[in-house]
């Protein structure tokens, strides 16, 4: 059984309130005990959600409730000249988490972002039985589609002309796929509409638009 997840990426010291003083790398030549303290320090700020797993930023959008995603919001637009955002307004880092039997088999890397759903989507509107590469940033993940199943590679720093021997690590239904899929696309359009009514609220002008450009769907 697979399941999907929306996800945004969300670093606590960006939008905490508050000031943090994160321990110096020089102080703990050890790197696990700069780790541990880097923990505690981070384990303080709560934001009034969880991430998906302990070292991770990545927070699934249906659980960020008004006031954590007005926060978030605002945060993200500071530095915008909101008169003249064009392409300066941020889309939002994270995109789709895959998980297989409670384990997560697949999160977006470097670069991705939650506008990747459009490259999910690739995957059902793909033709072919060969190898492709699905963009969740990088390091790369392959995949390729036989006899209705969905098989996917490890991650690989080689693009998918440098890989020569691509092998499957896991697999998935396709029509499982397509079921989940449908539902983050809903959640999508869903957290769309709420960072427009979100702007809305502060009295911004484009409000569709700049929302559109956050969450990367239209």
């Amino acid at each position: 059984m697979i399941k999907l997840i929306n996800t945004i990426e969300v670093s606590p010291l960006k939008y905490s309130k508050e000031e943090y003083e994160l321990p110096e790398a020089s102080d703990y030549p050890d790197a696990d005990d700069w780790y541990r303290k880097w923990e505690e320090v981070i384990s303080k700020l709560d934001l009034g959600f969880h991430t998906i797993k302990k070292d991770s930023y990545l927070v699934d959008i249906e659980n960020i409730d008004e006031e954590n995603l007005q926060m978030i919001v605002e945060t993200n637009l500071q530095e915008i000249d909101l008169e003249k955002f064009g392409d300066e307004v941020p889309i939002f880092d994270g995109g789709i988490v895959l998980k297989g039997n409670d384990k997560i088999l697949i999160e977006p890397s470097c670069c991705g972002d939650i506008g990747n759903i459009y490259e999910w989507q690739g995957i059902l509107d793909n033709k072919t039985s060969d190898w492709t590469d699905l963009w969740i940033g990088h390091p790369w993940i392959f995949y390729r589609k036989q006899n209705g199943r969905v098989q996917f590679s490890d991650y690989s720093d080689l693009n998918l002309k440098e890989f020569i021997d691509i092998k499957p690590i896991f697999e998935i239904d396709e029509s499982e796929l397509k079921i989940e899929l449908e539902k983050v696309k809903q959640h999508q359009i869903k957290f769309k509409h709420r960072i427009t009514e979100i702007l809305k609220k502060m009295k911004m002008d484009n409000a569709e638009k700049i929302s559109e450009l956050m969450t990367g769907i239209k």
